[in-house]
Formats: structure tokens, sequence, C-alpha cells
């Protein structure tokens, strides 16, 4: 929710978390004029519906989504980053610099098993060994999820891309191997900080296993957030006004023009009309949003 500590809805699809989310919302659109709310691209029914209703029963366009393919720690903190950027930025700037905070982190996890893990491509031979005690798995999450089994001689994954530094790294443990992530993973990010934090309610059926240390790492260099926010272009949405980079505007919904579309043609004036034939030109109907959020 924008201006302040981002709130978290404990489960979108129970019944009860309706009347929660009802009543964060009046009380941020009283406070600050909109809300924000960033959910898991991969389970996006129970939030679609949640702000639909929101929507409607609070009778606003004000409350947009933001559908983000992330591990759910990765998701907690791209949505605490944009609370922190909302007192300095108009909502449909912090809607359209989500994606690019997502892109800068380097998210995953060790698991003891891949047996039951959904996402990315785990090979028969790893799915076998996740049976075997002892045996330990990288994963991680960015544009595509990728599994690594760890061993003495390759303990951590070819790390292309970390943050920017100084790179600090979240962890939330649920029977896993801190150690690993402390021992390995930490000096292969080069980082300088390892705070521990609460294993998200989402990331046991993310990750397949009760048995996980999930991780994100994120830069805590101070002009990280800015340098973001200066390199996406943003354009006044031309239904209701609102700044966006996006495709359409997160809040009325309306599409976009492309930034690259060849500009139109100016018409021609056609002849003169004839003398006491002349009447004003009809208003044009007004046009409803293509598409809602």
């Amino acid at each position: 929710m924008l201006g302040s500590v981002a709130q978290r809805v404990p489960d979108a699809a129970d019944p009860a978390a309706l009347l929660t989310f009802l009543d964060g919302a009046s009380a941020a659109l009283a406070r600050t004029g909109a809300v924000l709310v960033v959910h898991p691209a991969w389970r996006a029914d129970a939030a679609v519906k949640l702000v639909r209703r929101a929507r409607m029963l609070l009778a606003t366009d004000r409350i947009a989504r933001m559908p983000l393919d992330l591990p759910p720690l990765a998701l907690s903190l791209v949505a605490d980053q944009l609370a922190y950027t909302a007192p300095h930025a108009p909502p449909g700037v912090l809607a359209s610099i989500a994606p690019h905070l997502a892109d800068r982190l380097f998210a995953g996890a060790w698991l003891a098993s891949v047996a039951k893990l959904e996402r990315g491509q785990a090979k028969l031979g790893q799915h076998m060994r996740s049976y075997l005690p002892g045996s330990g798995f990288m994963v991680t999450s960015a544009a595509e999820t990728t599994v690594h089994r760890i061993t003495g001689a390759k303990p951590v994954q070819d790390i292309a891309r970390r943050p920017l530094d100084p790179v600090l790294m979240l962890a939330a443990n649920a029977q896993g191997d801190p150690d690993w992530l402390e021992r390995q993973l930490r000096p292969a990010l080069q980082a300088v900080q390892v705070t521990s934090v609460a294993a998200p309610p989402l990331s046991a059926g993310f990750w397949g296993s009760g048995k996980y240390t999930e991780f994100v790492a994120f830069s805590g260099h101070p002009h990280d957030l800015h340098h973001v926010m200066r390199s996406v272009h943003c354009v006044r949405c031309p239904w209701c006004g609102e700044p966006t980079a996006l495709p359409a505007c997160p809040f009325c919904g309306e599409k976009q023009p492309r930034a690259d579309a060849p500009p139109q043609p100016e018409a021609q004036p056609g002849p003169a009309p004839r003398p006491g034939t002349a009447h004003a030109p009809a208003a044009p109907p007004r046009q409803t949003p293509a598409t809602s959020p």
C-alpha cells in the first residue's frame, strides 16, 4: 500500500481477507489517494478477484495491482521497496518500476529435495538424488528457474550477474541449510550483510518442500532505487492522467500508445462549406477504456 510500510494480506483466497483488505484500502485511499497491490503472478486468481471486489465496493478505480513472477521472499522485498519509495513518486510510476526492481534481484533457495519442485527444469537424476540423504540443491528464480546440485567441487552455481555493491541479503530458513548460505553463497555474491527474516507463508508451496533456506540478494547502494526511477520513462495516461510506462494504465486499464508509433499525419482542411450550410460539429462520443485491471 502506498505511503506506508507494505501491508500483507495473509491469504487473498480467504473470505475474511476481503474485510481486512477493505479496511486497509479505505485508510490508504483517505491518506494517499491510491493503493497498489503487489501479488505473485503464479497465484493471481485470488488477488484479481480481491482487487475487483474492492474497487466495486469502494466505488473507486484508484486500486491497482501489479503481478510479479518472483519467489515469495523476493516479492515481499519489492513490495517494501515500493512502499519506501511511495512518498517520492506517483503511484503509476511505482507500478512501472516494479518489474525493473524485480530484475535487479538475485533470488532463490537451498532445497533438500526438488522432487516436488514444479518450477524449473530439474533433471531426472536430480529428482532421484532428492531421495538420497544429504542431498542439497541450489535453485534460482529469475528470468527462468535453474536447478544446480550442490557438490563439494561446485557448491554454488555460476552467477552471471550480481546486484550492485554493496550487496545485502535476506534469508528465511525452514529446516534448510543456513550454513551453506553463510559459507558458500554469501562469499560468491560478496554480500556484506545477511539478515534473517521469518519465512513467508507461500514459500513452502512455491519451492515444493518444507525444508528450504530461501534468499534474496539486492543492492544496498543509496542511489540504486533512484537510478531505477530515472531510467523508467513515464508518460501520462490519455484517459486518467496517471503517469505510467506500462502497456496499459494500472488504474484505469487504458492501453497506452506505443512510444515508437509514427506520428499521425495532420488532417487536411476540406473545401469551405457553401454559405448557409455550415453546422457546428457534434461533440465526439466519450470513449471508455478498452480494458480493466
